[in-house]
């Protein structure tokens, strides 16, 4: 990770809703959270601890409150042997740093951009002023047609000088790439992507680490009920660290009697629908809520085939479904490939109905 989030200050630290809002800011202008510590006003080794960590980031923000503010301006502009002056009425900045704007400064050391940033809960954050220079720039773009996304980014391939692959990652789930010509900045194309989409693009390469990202920062968990993915869901999910503060455990329900015992799906409803119904995923979804006390959930049933398909239920339905305490969505879907295709992709999908269903939390 080359990025460093350094909150300085208790009344920082001890401000939930503050501090959350800065995470939320942040993510927003730079598309995920990078490390984060937390440091004491009163740390004696706070000048050195400045230096080692400016020496293993390259970018780092300081989030201080007011009355810390004068105290880190002066140490980043001792540290570059610097002198300060009263910009913006009443801002003290380095006279050497790189850029300024009112709350908000930036200097570099050691080859590190360190932007200072005041931290008040009764004000909106200053201007982040670090830029990163990225040569490449990975991406989702949810909930738009393959077409009409190829479209866009023919035009921003010629405004922005870059070369832009894309990929189906689900039904519902654009995968980009994005490479820099002759090495221009892609932060106008950054940020054109929020104008154009809004809050339907994710700016991470890999979507589970998203999930389980957004998860932690709003202290919610998520479990899955799963039948023909047989466990697939929990293996993408457990493959991030950190998983264990999102993900206690999930259930693998795959004969009928273990989604009756397990998830109490009721006999009459396997009965008359099959296993492989919206009706059967929608009392897993259920089930799995009130077995592990998540906030959110995924069910999957199907036919990955080869064999075990039938005239009504052909090799590649699957029904999947993503469920909150108080929303919930159940789709049937016609999946072409082979078994492992099926698989995959019905868990693709199902991290897409999750987006749906969480979208206060994942998709602003």
């Amino acid at each position: 990770m080359n990025d460093l989030l350094l909150i300085l200050g208790d009344d920082i630290k001890i401000n939930t809703p503050f501090l959350n809002y800065i995470f939320k800011s942040y993510i927003l202008k730079f598309g995920e959270l990078g490390d984060i510590k937390f440091i004491d006003k009163n740390d004696k080794n706070i000048i050195e601890n400045i230096i080692n960590l400016s020496k293993i980031y390259k970018y780092i923000t300081i989030f201080s409150s007011d009355e810390n503010y004068h105290l880190i301006a002066k140490i980043l502009a001792s540290l570059n042997d610097d002198l300060l002056e009263i910009k913006f009425e009443d801002t003290l900045t380095p006279s050497l740093a790189i850029n300024s704007k009112k709350g908000s400064f930036l200097v570099s050391l050691n080859d590190c951009d360190i932007n200072l940033v005041k931290a008040n809960p009764l004000n909106k954050l200053p201007e982040f002023l670090i830029r990163k220079n990225n040569l490449d720039l990975k991406f989702y773009i949810y909930g738009f047609k393959f077409e009409d996304v190829e479209a866009v980014f023919k035009e921003f391939e010629t405004k922005f000088n870059t070369e832009i692959s894309i990929t189906r990652y689900s039904n519902f789930i654009i995968f980009a790439k994005a490479i820099s010509k002759k090495f221009s900045d892609l932060n106008g194309l950054r940020d054109e992507l929020l104008n154009t989409f809004i809050n339907r693009v994710i700016f991470e390469e890999n979507l589970a680490m998203f999930i389980v990202n957004r998860l932690k920062n709003a202290k919610l968990k998520l479990s899955f009920a799963e039948s023909c993915s047989c466990g697939l869901i929990a293996s993408k999910i457990g493959e991030i660290s950190g998983a264990s503060q999102v993900f206690d455990g999930s259930l693998v329900t795959y004969s009928n009697e273990i989604k009756h015992l397990w998830l109490d799906v009721s006999n009459e409803t396997l009965n008359e629908f099959g296993a492989v119904s919206k009706e059967c995923v929608n009392e897993m979804l259920k089930g799995v809520l009130k077995t592990t006390g998540a906030d959110f959930s995924m069910a999957i049933s199907g036919i990955a085939g080869p064999s075990g398909g039938s005239e009504d239920k052909p090799v590649g339905t699957v029904i999947i479904g993503a469920s909150s305490t108080e929303k919930q969505i159940v789709e049937k879907f016609f999946i072409k490939g082979d078994r492992n295709y099926i698989r995959n992709e019905s868990v693709n999908i199902a991290f897409s109905l999750l987006l749906e269903v969480g979208s206060e939390i994942f998709l602003n």
